[in-house]
């Protein structure tokens, strides 16, 4: 018996894993959070009959099983929708299926979903440990009752209610650790991941995402690439200080996104060096979009820490794919000059 109950855990962590994985796979897809409900209540069905199916044999005709566990689970960290559908899957299995492991009759299970759901109304502000174990209580109390009047053997019922809660306090509480490592090395995850390819003070793309974009232009795909530096910018910095020029830094990036928005790739390539790549856009366009960048930030101010209107003019250059430049490298080599040659004449201007 201790055997099966210990492959009887291990199925159960197995499936919070592909729950996860699932999950976190179609995020988009479970945005709406009734398909997110839909999904919950799916997977804990479909998990809850397959424990169902392995139920342990604890004497005669009595078996129990981690369906309820799975279900406490959904409930905790889905929804109350996704527990009922659940259930309803559960039930639904024991009533009609002739593989169905006898865990429970069909009216008993009905009055242990309704007495869990009710008991977590009145727990589901305590944290997850207690409130697991307070859940899995009542469900053995109940499965005790069931298991008594159907065996008409108290002591039987007694033993694999005992076996039971076990068995289902252990794997509860290890279920919730399992999720919430999950939980956090997912969220440590995307946050690498984001760092990797986000520029962490301007939220726009890093350098090597850039120029990877770069890299991936096809021989056939006219495209147009922007270079702009802020200038005197380290004066800047000297006058007002750091912190200053990364609130400057801020307020560039949010001006360039609300110009560029979705017509092109944004990124910082450097200290205040700021690079555009707009794709199947004329040079004409590139320019007109480059001129309301250098015009908004030269009418704009902003106000410091210290109460002063302050503001910074820049300086662009721009080259166009396959047009000016035989390769992207070359393509940035010529924006780059271009935008050599607008602060050689007087920086705040557009040069192509």
């Amino acid at each position: 018996m201790a055997f099966n109950m210990f492959i009887l855990f291990c199925m159960l962590v197995t499936f919070i894993y592909i729950y996860f994985q699932i999950k976190w796979k179609v995020t988009g897809w479970l945005a709406n959070p009734k398909r997110e409900s839909l999904y919950g209540g799916v997977m804990a069905g479909t998990f809850a009959i397959i424990l169902n199916y392995y139920a342990v044999h604890a004497h005669e005709n009595v078996y129990f099983g981690l369906s309820m566990v799975v279900l406490i689970l959904a409930l905790m960290f889905n929804s109350q929708a996704a527990y009922l559908l659940g259930g309803g899957i559960l039930l639904l299995w024991l009533a009609f299926s002739p593989l169905a492991m006898p865990t429970a009759s069909v009216l008993a299970l009905c009055a242990i979903l309704a007495g869990v759901f009710l008991a977590d109304l009145l727990v589901h502000r305590l944290g997850p440990y207690p409130r697991a174990v307070i859940l899995v209580a009542v469900a053995a109390s109940e499965y005790f009752v069931s298991i008594g009047i159907t065996a008409d053997d108290y002591q039987v019922a007694l033993v694999a209610a005992s076996y039971y809660i076990l068995l289902s306090t252990v794997s509860a509480i290890a279920g919730i650790s399992v999720i919430h490592y999950m939980q956090r090395s997912h969220e440590l995850y995307e946050t690498l991941s984001e760092d990797s390819t986000v520029d962490g003070l301007t939220g726009l793309l890093n350098r090597r995402v850039f120029e990877a974009e770069l890299d991936a232009l096809g021989k056939d795909e006219p495209s147009i690439l922007i270079l702009m530096d802020i200038d005197h910018f380290k004066r800047f910095n000297d006058t007002y200080g750091h912190p200053e020029g990364d609130r400057t830094l801020k307020v560039v990036s949010r001006k360039v996104k609300n110009i560029i928005g979705k017509d092109g790739i944004t990124a910082r390539t450097g200290g205040e060096e700021f690079a555009i790549l707009l794709k199947g856009r004329s040079k004409e366009e590139a320019l007109e979009m480059a001129e309301r960048i250098r015009a908004s930030l030269e009418n704009s101010r902003h106000i410091t820490a210290a109460g002063k209107f302050v503001g910074v003019t820049v300086s662009i250059g721009i080259a166009a794919y396959p047009e000016q430049a035989s390769s992207p490298k070359k393509l940035y080599s010529q924006a780059d000059e271009h935008l050599y040659i607008a602060k050689k004449l007087g920086r705040n201007q557009v040069c192509c």
